[in-house]
């Protein structure tokens, strides 16, 4: 005999659970994904036709470029956090 507590209940997190497992299968795929990484040789095949020196000059740039972006997230995030602090004080 089944018990109605047990079917409601079940009915309540069946669709939460549902959600979370397509949330984690959905998490693993990118995962996959990430794992494979970008081949940047192949986007800078064109570079690579000018030689060797200028090959170097891309991937300083693209390094460069790359730095600055994260410190200037990492700036925008502290600063963000300031704020936050700054307009949650209470004395």
């Amino acid at each position: 005999m089944d018990n109605p507590f047990k079917n409601l209940i079940d009915n309540i997190f069946s669709m939460p659970f549902a959600v979370l497992n397509m949330i984690k299968d959905k998490l693993q795929g990118a995962s996959q994904l990430v794992a494979q990484g970008i081949d940047i040789s192949a986007w800078l095949a064109p570079v690579s036709l000018l030689g060797p020196a200028w090959v170097k000059v891309i991937n300083s740039i693209t390094a460069g470029t790359t730095l600055v972006l994260t410190f200037w997230i990492a700036k925008r995030l502290y600063m963000l956090y300031v704020s936050f602090k700054e307009g949650t004080k209470w004395w």
